[in-house]
Formats: structure tokens, C-alpha cells, sequence
């Protein structure tokens, strides 16, 4: 908005009570000191000096905002900050001067708490007995001047503002303060003196409102002038007689000769000039031609370039034509454009063929997958199957039950999938074979493929037939069972036999006890092995007959002892397969165990180690105790490694299970089984971990107690 604020210049002047006026002043009449302030800002000031002048004891302005409604002190003279902030107000309370500002009539407001003396209220607004120029030039009788000065127009917020110039007028209150004694001669002088101000201030406030309006203008002429020079497209204003009155730069490089010029250079841009003057005219005889292709010179390069020229008219204030406004722009590139269109054209018909060749080899490949394959769109509507798949799912709108079963669940699973987070799942669907009228399970896996804004857009179902493998999986559980059978039979014939072998070892141990003390003192140490290998034996058949019975007595043993007994037994062995046995014994607790049996666990497992270290190697034996958090139970751990060949991925996780061997044709894949078994009854827990050529951890955990 052009207009101008209303502003007090050096209002700190004019404040407080102890102003003193120069002597200079009072001897120039207060008409020419408005006369001589040239800013509006100026008057209030010269005002208030002039009321004191006059006698007041003191005086100060209240300006009104009409956007706002905010009514706050702006000048005043011998009044301090706190008297001038009683007196802030809005135009919408009932205080007594804001009744005087609707009337725009002088009163006297009387005193109150906040003004202890009576006070002179003038309001003053922008008023003038005389049209503007606006609406004078316009013969319009519209104008807030007059319309304020006779009084027509009540004070609003919405009605302050011309119609004709746009301005927005200025309100405010003179109050001064009343001596105990005041003549009607020196009230009628001082509101003269106010109205006299405020004709200085309303003059001076239109010509700040045209001096703004002029800026604004001379602003916008100048973005107007930088868009129109920063156009890429040549932009040229023309008179009625077709004489370019301004141009671009786009346009100049075609219209106007530069500095330096050549023969060629002028004669192309005569010709532009030329063609561009026949074209305007041309446009203008027709009357309702405004735009039209135009070819032109490049100047610098002497090619034919093709223009398309909108011509738009411009009009003067008195809406008389002033000229042409023509905009050109280069369409030469749209021709090359087009040329390059039949090109890529030709281009994509030939991708089209390529792309007709591909989907064909696809569909060769989808029909020999050997699987059924079904791919939906985004709503789960089917809309490719392969041969395999038709025969599930029939083909059209079928009505047999058969198809329409198989539908059914086909579109539940591919709805839900086609809904869910899930890239890809795999889940197992029941379908009914038409011609053999059975059902068949099948794994089902689903992917999802995307469009360029990453909605679903297909997803694609392959139905994978497990049966066959199935049925391979049963016959081998099946021959497992088998074998399994056998060992079971074979551990009853080795019971029967053991049974039977162990009536004769008993007589043979009844003769070795009656021999005792009958042997000559150079035999004794025969008689000794004789007597510990037949206990050995008959420890063995026991053993036989508790592969079943498993009613071997426990007793508290040193785990340590076990395994140097088991050692020094193996020792030969182990020396001959150049072995090296490294031994970490930690002191432990006795574990309530049967010896007999933790010495088969540990005999097992190191002859397994030997059999895997054919160029020799370290096997390493450690035992330490693991304390339990409520400090009476704890674990006894003893872990066997050795620098073998290791066990391979295939069959680690299997390595406990029967006829599960290592060995070829000389294991029999029972010795873990039953080692195993036997942790497994002492209530422990055994794990391996091994890697190929590396070797193979055994780690066994067997639960203390304290006795």
C-alpha cells in the first residue's frame, strides 16, 4: 500500500516537563511554522509547542490504527510516560474520548482518575472541502476528503479508505489539558490552531501518498523491466506505427545492431526488422489474428530459424490503443522434436518386436517348468497359468466343482498374500487332481513384483508336487526303522549270550577266590591279573545285559581317575599312532557315577580321536568344575579335542543318532549312540563341534552333588 504511516519526528523533543520553547519560535506565527514542515511527521511536534505557546499547561496527540483499532499516545509535551499509557485505549471501549472520536466533533472531556484536570479532546482526520486529482480527473464524486470534511461518513475501520486513490486516511485526538480558568475565545483559538494543523497534515499526507504511489510504481517498472530482460524468449513493445519502444536482450540479438557489425550482420538484421514489421501488420489488418509463425535470420550464425509471435495489444489510462506487446518463441527445435519423434517411433516399434520375442520365449519357458504356475494382478484376478496349472484350475469361467474348490483356495492365499508385508512366503495348499479326483499337497511359493511406485502390482504363485519326494523320505525312515530293528535284535542275542556266559564266569571267579592264599608267592602276580581281567569280564557281561536293563549301581568316583584308567589302557595305542596327549585335570569333586560305564564313555571317544588322527596329531583332555548360582549344585565339565580330520557339516547335527558313521564299512555308527545313552542316564548333556581338518571337541557336562 502506497500510503503513509502517520510518525512523530523527534517525539523525546517534545516529551516531558521540562521543555523549554527558544525564544526564535515564539516570534514566527504558528502558521508559518506549519507552513515551513515539510514531512507530516513534522506537525505534531510544531503543534504541541504552539498549544503550550498558547498557555496550556500541557497537551499530547492519541492516534488511532483502523486496522488494528489500537488507540496509543504518538507525541505529547510536559506529560510523562506513565500519564500518556492511561490514556491507551482501542476504538471498540466505551472511554469518554472514544465517543468523541465517532462524532469527530470537539468536546471537553471532564476530569476522572486518570486526567485530573479537564481536558480539550479535538479529533482530527484526514478531511479537505476540495476533490483530489484522482477523482477530479475522473469525474467521480467518490472521495474521503470531501466525504469526511461535510460529514457524511461516520469514523469506521472499514470505511476509511478512498475509492478513488486508494488511501488509507489518518485519525487522531488532540487532548489539552485546561487551565482552572478558559475563555470560549481561547478554545475556539485553539481549535482553529488544531484545524489548522490538521490542513498542513492532510496536505502533506497526500503528497507522501502520491511520492509512495510514484515509488511503487517506479519499482514495479523496474521488476517488470528485469523479467522482461531476463526472458529467454525475444520480447519487443511496439507503438501503433510498429516502432519498437523497448526490447529484450533475446530480442536485440535479432532487431538491433550492435557495436561491431558486419555487411552480413546488417543485411540479416534489415531482414528480421522487415519481416517482423509485415507480420504486425498483417496481424493488425486481420483484426482477430493474434499469434502467427514467423521465420527469422540468426544473425551470428545465418540460419533460418521459426518463430511462433503472440501479440498482445496495450491500452493507455483512457483505455486508447498504445501499441503491441509480442512475445516470439523459437520453435525450431519443436521440428528437429518432431523428426526425432518418427525416429524413436520406428525405434519402439522395433522394441516391440523384441519385447513380442522375449514374452514368447517366456511363455515357452513357463509351459516346460514342469510346475504349476499362476500369476494375478493386484485384485487377485488370475491372469496367465500355465498348462499344469489349467488342468488345477480349468480354463474360463468353468463351472465344475473340482476347478471352482481349487479356485476358492487359491484366491483366499493369494488375497491374503497379496495384503500382508510378506515379500515372498512359502505355505502348503491342498488342491483336488480332476482326473484322478484326489488330493495333493503342494508347497505354494509367491513373490510379489512392483510398479514404478512401488504398489504391488502381480505377484507370481508356483506350486511345487513334494509327493514323489515324500514318498523317498518314508521308504528311507522305513529301512532306518529296519536297521534299527536288527541292532535291537542283535542287542537281545548279545543279552542271551551274555547271560548265558555269565553263569561260567561266575564259577571261574568262585575257583580264583578259593585259590586265594594257595598260590606261590612267585605266581601272585599272575594270580593278579588273572583275578582283575575275569572281574573285567564279568563287568562286561553285565554291561551286555544293561544295554536293556540298565541296573548298574552308582557310587561316588573321581572323574580324573576314570579318565588316567582310561588312558593307561589306550596308551599303547595312542604311543603307536604317534599321539600326544596333553592332560589339564582341575581338582573335582567325586561324581556319583557308574565307573564301569563313564570308562566306555571315555574309552569311545578317544578311540574315535585316534581313528581320526591317521598321521598323528594332540589330543588334549581338560576337566574343570562349574559352580551352580545357588552354591550346592554345579556341573563337572570334561572336554576331549583333538587335531583329526574333523566331522563334516552334513552329518555334525546327526552324530548321536544310530548308524551314523564316520568310518566307512568299518564303524558301525552305534558307539555315540550308545555313549549318548549312557550321559543321558547320568542326567548330563554332551555336544560336539568340529570342523574339517581342523578337528573335533567333545564337551561333557555331568551334575555335581555335594555329599
Amino acid at each position: 500500500m502506497a500510503t503513509p504511516q502517520m510518525r512523530v519526528k523527534s517525539l523525546e523533543l517534545v516529551k516531558g516537563s521540562g521543555n523549554v520553547l527558544k525564544d526564535a519560535d515564539f516570534r514566527i506565527p504558528a502558521a508559518l511554522r506549519l507552513l515551513h514542515a515539510e514531512r507530516s511527521d513534522e506537525i505534531f511536534p510544531i503543534l504541541m509547542e504552539e498549544i503550550v505557546r498558547l498557555g496550556y499547561p500541557r497537551a499530547f496527540v492519541l492516534s488511532a490504527n483502523f486496522e488494528t483499532g489500537e488507540v496509543s499516545p504518538v507525541a505529547g509535551i510536559k506529560c510523562s510516560d506513565a500519564y500518556l499509557q492511561k490514556f491507551r485505549t482501542s476504538l471498540y471501549s466505551d472511554h469518554p474520548l472514544i465517543g468523541v472520536f465517532h462524532t469527530l466533533n470537539p468536546d471537553i472531556i471532564a476530569r476522572s482518575s486518570s486526567n485530573p484536570r479537564p481536558l480539550y479532546c479535538h479529533p482530527i482526520i484526514y478531511r479537505n472541502q476540495n476533490l483530489c486529482w484522482e477523482a477530479d480527473r475522473q469525474r467521480r464524486p467518490q472521495c474521503l476528503a470531501t466525504e469526511n470534511f461535510r460529514g457524511s461518513r461516520k469514523l469506521s475501520l472499514d470505511g476509511q479508505q478512498c475509492k478513488t486513490c486508494e488511501m488509507r486516511s489518518y485519525g487522531a485526538a488532540v487532548l489539552v489539558e485546561l487551565p482552572k480558568k478558559t475563555s470560549a475565545r481561547s478554545i475556539g483559538e485553539l481549535g482553529a490552531l488544531v484545524e489548522l494543523a490538521n490542513r498542513y497534515l492532510g496536505r502533506l499526507f497526500k503528497i507522501e501518498h502520491y511520492y509512495n504511489r510514484m515509488r511503487d510504481m517506479e519499482e514495479t517498472i523496474s521488476q517488470m523491466n528485469a523479467v522482461m530482460m531476463s526472458m529467454a524468449d525475444p520480447v519487443i513493445l511496439t507503438d501503433m506505427h510498429f516502432r519498437v519502444v523497448m526490447q529484450n536482450q533475446a530480442a536485440a540479438r535479432f532487431f538491433k545492431l550492435p557495436d561491431e557489425t558486419t555487411e552480413g550482420l546488417v543485411r540479416a538484421i534489415e531482414l528480421n526488422n522487415m519481416l517482423f514489421s509485415a507480420a504486425l501488420s498483417s496481424m493488425a489488418i486481420s483484426g482477430t489474428e493474434t499469434h502467427r509463425d514467423l521465420t527469422l535470420v540468426d544473425p551470428s550464425e545465418g540460419e533460418e530459424l521459426l518463430f511462433e509471435a503472440v501479440c498482445v495489444p496495450s491500452f493507455s489510462r483512457e483505455g486508447l490503443p498504445a501499441g503491441l506487446v509480442t512475445v516470439m518463441r523459437d520453435v525450431t527445435d519443436l521440428r528437429r522434436a518432431d523428426q526425432e519423434l518418427q525416429a524413436n517411433y520406428e525405434k519402439l516399434r522395433t522394441a516391440e518386436d523384441v519385447v513380442r520375442q522375449d514374452r514368447d520365449r517366456l511363455n515357452l519357458i513357463i509351459e516346460n517348468v514342469g510346475d504349476p504356475i499362476i500369476v494375478c494382478d493386484r485384485d487377485g484376478t488370475v491372469v496367465l497359468l500355465d498348462p499344469l496349472a489349467e488342468a488345477l484350475f480349468g480354463v474360463g469361467n468353468t463351472v465344475d466343482p473340482i476347478y471352482v474348490a481349487n479356485q476358492a483356495v487359491l484366491d483366499a492365499y493369494v488375497y491374503n498374500f497379496t495384503n500382508s508385508f510378506a515379500e515372498t512366503i512359502t505355505q502348503p495348499l491342498r488342491f483336488t487332481d480332476a482326473s484322478t479326483q484326489q488330493q495333493t499337497e503342494y508347497d505354494a511359493r509367491s513373490g510379489k513384483i512392483y510398479n514404478e511406485r512401488g504398489q504391488v502390482a502381480y505377484t507370481v504363485t508356483v506350486l511345487r508336487d513334494w509327493s514323489p519326494v515324500r514318498k523317498l523320505e518314508q521308504l528311507k525312515v522305513e529301512r532306518r526303522m529296519l536297521e534299527i530293528e536288527k541292532f535291537a535284535s542283535a542287542g537281545r542275542l548279545a543279552a542271551t549270550i551274555a547271560h548265558e556266559v555269565n553263569n561260567p564266569m561266575e564259577a571261574i571267579k568262585n575257583a580264583i577266590y578259593l585259590l586265594a592264599g594257595k598260590v606261590q608267592p612267585e605266581a601272585e602276580p599272575i594270580y593278579g591279573i588273572l583275578k582283575s581281567e575275569t572281574e573285567r569280564v564279568a563287568r562286561i557281561v553285565r554291561q551286555m545285559l544293561g544295554l536293556y536293563r540298565n541296573q548298574e549301581s552308582v557310587k561316588p568316583v573321581n572323574i580324573n581317575t576314570l579318565i588316567e584308567d582310561t588312558l593307561l589302557l589306550l596308551a599303547r595305542q595312542l604311543q603307536r599312532s604317534n599321539i600326544e596327549v596333553v592332560q589339564e585335570y582341575a581338582e573335582l569333586p567325586p561324581a556319583v557315577v557308574s565307573a564301569d560305564q563313564m570308562r566306555q564313555v571315555f574309552s569311545n571317544i578317544v578311540i574315535n580321536a585316534k581313528d581320526s588322527m591317521t598321521d598323528g596329531g594332540k589330543l588334549r583332555i581338560r576337566t574343570r568344575q562349574i559352580h551352580g548360582s545357588d552354591g550346592l549344585h554345579g556341573w563337572i565339565r570334561i572336554l576331549i579335542a583333538d587335531t583329526g580330520s574333523g566331522i563334516s557339516r552334513d552329518i555334525v547335527n546327526t552324530v548321536f543318532e544310530p548308524f551314523v558313521t564316520t568310518k566307512g564299512e568299518k564303524g558301525t555308527g552305534l558307539g555315540l549312540w550308545i555313549v549318548k545313552g549312557i550321559i543321558g542316564n547320568h542326567a548330563g548333556k554332551i555336544s560336539v563341534r568340529s570342523r574339517v581338518g581342523s578337528g573335533t571337541v567333545f564337551k561333557i557336562d555331568l551334575p555335581m552333588v555335594r555329599l
